[in-house]
This record gives structure tokens, C-alpha cells and sequence, in this order.
């Protein structure tokens, strides 16, 4: 299928409850690194996303260890591309050193102090080349830095005008019900969108601990790593590494992803899992990479996933999932659900809170979310 037909199927979300519309997948440039052509790399990309009609662009102070940013402000640039034709997220916490290399960064540039907060929001600004971003993330929940100025310095940002919303990334649940409590006590903007960690292999969190965010205060959710870092794009199946993943460029990126899915505890479940859904995808006529996807997207809380293209091609086979989840049924469901056996009791249904229309029907076909 060419990108203007796939183009036409491209679906946009309100981001929760806001009015901001975001495309369903989203590109972000964690993985494109500063060795070789990466800014050629970056604009060819960016071009490939807008002609499918990708409006989300996602970036961090720390990607590529403080390059990623200028990456994609630079892409922005040479392409013409207008500002206000595209939402573009950033991320603050970990400085612009990298988190899988064991660095001991100044203490100023890291967390979620104000000093941080402000002075990394404004360098993140120079180097995409813009006057403001439209979500800009905490990521990862401070605690040592006092929840009142890490909600008054994020506030600012907004009330300033250099970020249009702010919003969380895998904070504890009762960290981020407490920061919205605050802001609305203490008038200040408070946090809309969550960036979480959701896949096949990683639901707990998102389905379970997360649920009251949608459900009762209609937060946005932008989705990091819907394919398991790569686990479930077929390469694994086997339950070995090949040798051309990127793991084996990483070893700390190695550890933190094969630990969570690959360790002696499930990696025979998890094997079996990727081999059964290996052989639905290919029943159903698509890749397992665009099965897993295109799962992903039919959970209405998601707001958009966030997809790490290196490659071309990649953009192409990810976004014919679309096509397959405008296919979705309740049939395909019951039989990924039969294969995964991994779907969260929710601790309570907070379905009856929904004050947007979008998620008050959001239940697809009876399920995720219920």
C-alpha cells in the first residue's frame, strides 16, 4: 500500500482530554545515534512520517546523549516544515548523558529541580530551534526534589509559554494523583498526558496502576516501546539474540531489556508466546510486528505509539498495522487474549468517570479497557 493511501486510514486522538489531535503512531528518536549520517538519517525519516501523515514527534534531552534534539529541530528546519503542523514532545530528568552508561553527571543537571527543570526546558528549546514545545515530560519521578516545585516550575513552563502541556512518564501512580491535587489546590496547570511503557509483554502498568489517570482524569497516554524494545517483531522468536540487534552495540540497553522479557523466570512463556503470535500474524496475512501493533493501538487509552524508526522501510511494514487494526474484531482479540493470558484485573472500574466521549466508549469490542 502506498503513503497517501495509508495516509487517508492515518487515525488522530484527542490527547485525553485536551484538544490537542495527535496521529496514532508517533516517531521518536531515542535510537538514531550521532555516529554517521544521523541528521541525513533524521530528515528522511521525518519526510517518510509526514507523508503518512505522522503529526508526533518525540524526543529527550538525553536521547543520543544530548544530540537527538538538534536532530530533529534541524529535520524540521531543512524540510520546511510548518511549527504548527506538527506536536512535538520533549522529556527532562537524566540530563544529557546517557541512562545505560554509568556516568556521574553534575548534580545541577539531572532531576526535577526547578533550576533543571527551567534551564533544561530552555536548552531543549535552543537546540530543536523552536519557541516552544507542545508536551514536555518529566520523566521518571524525582523524589528528592519537593512535588510543590517540580508542579510550580512545570507550570511555569506552560503559564510562559514554552510548553503548551506537561505531563508524567512512569511516575508511581500516587505521585501523579498527588501533583494533579496540587496544582488544582495551589492553581497551577496541572499534568494531561502520561508516556508509559505498553505492549503485549508489558500491561500490568498501563491497564491496572494507570487506569484511574484515563478513566477518572482524562489523561493522554503517548506509548513508548509497543514492541517490547523489538522482542516482538519476530527476530526473537527463537529466544536468542541475532547478531545484528542493536543489543549488541548496548550492553546496558541489552540488560534492561532482556531482563524484563528474556530471563530465566519467562523466557519459555515468553518464546512460546512469540512463536503463537508469529503464526496468527501469518494466518491473518500481516507481519508479527504489525500484529503487535496494531493490538496496541486498539486500546483506545493509548493516545499514540511511539515508534523508533532507523530505517525507511521500517516506516512502511510499521504503519500497514493501521490497516489490520482497522480490521480489528472482537474475534482477533479473544485469540491474542488466549495467547498472551496476561490481561490485569483492574482494582476497580472507573468506566462511570469518563468525561470524554472518547473514552466512554473506548471499551473496543468489551475489552482492553474495561
Amino acid at each position: 500500500m502506498e503513503a497517501k493511501d495509508l495516509k487517508a486510514q492515518m487515525e488522530y486522538r484527542y490527547m485525553g482530554n485536551t484538544g490537542l489531535k495527535v496521529s496514532i503512531v508517533g516517531f521518536g528518536n531515542m535510537i538514531i545515534q550521532h555516529q554517521g549520517n544521523a541528521q541525513k538519517t533524521t530528515n528522511s525519516i521525518v519526510a517518510r512520517c509526514l507523508e503518512y501523515g505522522i503529526n508526533y514527534f518525540d524526543t529527550a534531552e538525553f536521547y543520543d546523549e544530548g544530540n537527538a534534539e538538534s536532530y530533529l529541530g534541524q529535520a524540521f528546519k531543512e524540510l520546511k516544515v510548518p511549527r504548527e503542523s506538527v506536536v512535538v514532545s520533549t522529556k527532562l530528568m537524566f540530563g544529557t548523558g546517557s541512562i545505560f552508561n554509568v556516568k556521574t553527571p553534575p548534580p545541577t543537571v539531572v532531576g526535577l529541580s526547578r533550576k533543571h527543570v527551567i534551564e533544561g526546558a530552555l536548552r531543549s528549546l535552543r537546540k530543536l530551534q523552536m519557541e516552544y514545545v507542545d508536551i514536555i515530560f518529566g520523566s521518571r519521578f524525582d523524589q528528592y526534589s519537593p512535588l510543590e516545585e517540580i508542579c510550580r516550575a512545570f507550570s511555569w513552563l506552560v503559564e510562559k509559554g514554552y510548553a503548551l502541556y506537561w505531563g508524567v512518564s512512569e511516575w508511581p501512580i500516587d505521585a501523579t494523583v498527588e501533583a494533579i491535587k496540587l496544582c488544582h489546590e495551589l492553581n497551577l496547570r496541572a499534568p494531561v498526558v502520561e508516556q508509559a511503557q505498553y505492549s503485549m509483554l508489558s500491561r500490568e502498568r498501563f491497564e491496572k496502576e494507570y487506569k484511574p489517570l484515563f478513566d477518572k482524569h482524562g489523561f493522554g497516554a503517548t506509548i513508548w516501546s509497543p514492541l517490547a524494545s523489538g522482542i516482538l517483531t519476530g527476530r526473537y522468536n527463537d529466544g536468542n539474540i541475532p547478531n545484528d540487534s542493536r543489543f549488541n552495540d548496548n550492553p546496558g540497553f541489552k540488560h534492561f531489556v532482556m531482563s524484563q522479557f528474556m530471563n530465566p523466570n519467562n523466557k519459555d512463556k515468553n518464546v512460546k508466546i512469540l512463536n503463537d503470535l508469529g503464526a496468527l500474524a501469518k494466518e491473518l496475512g500481516y507481519t508479527q510486528t504489525q500484529l503487535a501493533l496494531a493490538w496496541a493501538m486498539a486500546s483506545k487509552d493509548s493516545s499514540s505509539l511511539i515508534l523508533g524508526f532507523s530505517k525507511l522501510s521500517y516506516i512502511d511494514e510499521n504503519l500497514k498495522a493501521i490497516e489490520l487494526y482497522k480490521k480489528w474484531s472482537k474475534e482477533i482479540e479473544q485469540r491474542c487474549e488466549a495467547i498472551l493470558g496476561n490481561q490485569p484485573i483492574p482494582s476497580m472500574d472507573y468506566v462511570i468517570f469518563r468525561p470524554n466521549p472518547q473514552r466512554r466508549e473506548a471499551a473496543v469490542f468489551g475489552k482492553r479497557p474495561q
